[in-house]
């Protein structure tokens, strides 16, 4: 999974930078296949205390990408904001993709089993 970090008219720290890449990094504990990651990171000091930090993330998986946004009083709290918004996408996608009884599971190995053949 590749992980592209920048910042918008901000310039981002490595500590930040770190931080954001660990928590894009957990996106693949959910098993699907993801393509890569990437990341918009933007500082606005002239706006409001709560929503100075503000995050854009694009997961990218075939056939259908996803986006999320986080806001939050600094830069920290937006990618945790992020990565919430994004996990709760990613769980529910798993979750759609998963058969629903173990006959079903069975049956999809079997086709696996005889296409691979």
């Amino acid at each position: 999974m590749q992980i592209d970090i920048r910042g918008v008219e901000t310039e981002l720290t490595d500590d930040v930078k770190k931080y954001a890449a660990e928590k894009a990094e957990k996106f693949a504990k959910y098993g699907i296949n993801i393509i890569g990651v990437e990341l918009a990171l933007e500082e606005d000091h002239n706006k409001t205390e709560d929503k100075a930090g503000f995050v854009k993330a694009l997961i990218k998986i075939p056939g259908k990408d996803i986006a999320v946004k986080g806001e939050g009083k600094n830069l920290y709290a937006a990618i945790d904001k992020m990565e919430e918004r994004a996990s709760r996408e990613l769980r529910e996608l798993k979750n759609k993709n998963l058969p629903k009884s173990k006959l079903a599971r069975s049956k999809e190995i079997v086709r696996q089993l005889f296409r691979r053949g």
